[in-house]
C-alpha cells in the first residue's frame, strides 16, 4: 500500500565539543549556532523566526537488540524513550531503507492501535543521502519488561513475520549498555514559501551518557523538517530546502558542523562494537 511521505527531515551532526557546559551554556551555544545558520541562509529563504532557545523535551533514550544485532541487520531499530518529567514510557519500531517501496512494504501497526502513531518520512543526511523511514510509536506501562524478542513481537505484530530468524524467547538487551539523556531544543523555524505557506521546523538535539559527565555531550544533531500530509512537495520548495541543506557543508559553518560525525543510531551501535 502506498504511503504518503508526510515529512521531509534534514539532519546534520555538529561539533559536540562546542556544546560542553551547563544547560544555560547549551542554550547559549544553540542560539549562537542558530544566528550563524540564519545569517547564511537569509538570501535563500523568505524569513527566519525565533531562536533555538526552548527546551522542549528531556528524556532517556535506549535501543534494544539481540546479541547478534538481528534487529539492526534487518533494517529495523527498536527504541524506548522515558520522559524525565512524567516518567511515561513509549517505544518506537522504525524501519529504514533507501528504497521507498521496500520501506513502505510492511504493516507497522501497533498492538495498541488506538494509541499507536504511525508515520512515513524521508530522512536526509549530508552530503545528500536519503532513507525512507516507516515508524510507529506507542506508550507502554512502567511495568513492561523489554528483554525478549517476543516483547517487540507482541507490540508490533508484523515485526515477527519480517525479522530474520525470529525466535520469540531470544533475549534482547540495551545496545552497548548505553542510555542517553536527551535534550531537545526548539523555538526556531524558517519560511520556505508564501503560496502555499511552508515553514521548516528546526531542532537541536544533544545526547549525554547517563553514566558520564552531565555537561559533556556525546552527540549533537541539528535538524529541520517540513510537512505535507498529502505529499504535495513542489520543485521550487524542494530546491530551496536543498540549497539550505547545502549551506551546512560550507566553510562558514565549519566550526559548527561535523561532516564525519556519526548519526545517533550509528553512535549507539558503535558503543556495542
Amino acid at each position: 500500500m502506498k504511503q504518503n511521505v508526510i515529512s521531509r527531515e534534514y539532519k546534520v551532526m555538529l561539533q559536540k565539543e562546542r556544546f560542553i557546559g551547563s544547560q544555560d551554556n547549551l542554550l547559549q551555544k544553540a542560539e549562537e549556532f542558530w544566528n550563524d545558520f540564519k545569517d547564511l541562509i537569509q538570501d535563500i529563504v523568505i524569513d527566519t523566526y525565533g531562536s533555538l532557545d526552548q527546551v522542549k523535551e528531556e528524556r532517556e533514550v535506549r535501543f534494544y537488540d539481540t546479541i547478534d544485532y538481528r534487529i539492526r541487520k534487518s533494517n529495523y531499530v527498536f527504541r524506548e524513550r522515558v520522559d524525565l518529567k512524567t516518567g511515561k514510557r513509549e517505544v518506537t519500531l522504525k524501519y529504514r531503507h533507501p528504497d521507498r517501496y521496500i520501506s513502505q512494504d510492511r504493516d507497522m501497526k501497533a498492538s495498541d492501535v488506538k494509541n499507536g502513531k504511525t508515520k512515513f518520512e524521508e530522512d536526509m543526511t549530508l552530503p545528500f543521502i536519503t532513507l525512507y523511514s516507516f515508524s510507529t510509536k506507542q506508550p507502554i506501562s512502567n511495568s513492561k519488561n523489554l528483554n525478549k524478542l517476543n516483547d517487540p513481537g507482541k507490540l508490533y505484530p508484523d515485526f515477527k513475520k519480517r525479522l530474520k530468524s525470529y525466535q520469540k524467547d531470544d533475549p534482547i538487551t540495551v545496545v552497548g549498555d548505553f542510555t542517553a539523556r536527551e535534550i531537545v531544543i526548539t523555538g526556531a523555524d524558517f519560511q520556505i514559501s508564501n503560496s502555499p505557506q511552508v515553514k521548516a521546523e528546526c531542532a537541536l538535539i544533544t545526547w549525554y551518557d547517563v553514566r558520564g559527565e552531565t555537561d559533556n555531550p556525546v552527540v549533537v544533531e541539528f535538524s529541520f523538517k517540513y510537512k505535507n500530509k498529502k505529499e504535495e512537495y513542489d520543485g521550487e520548495v524542494s530546491q530551496t530546502v536543498y540549497d539550505v541543506f547545502g549551506k551546512l557543508q560550507q566553510d562558514d559553518l565549519a566550526r559548527w558542523v561535523n561532516l564525519d560525525g556519526k548519526t545517533k543510531t550509528a553512535y549507539v551501535y558503535s558503543r556495542a562494537s
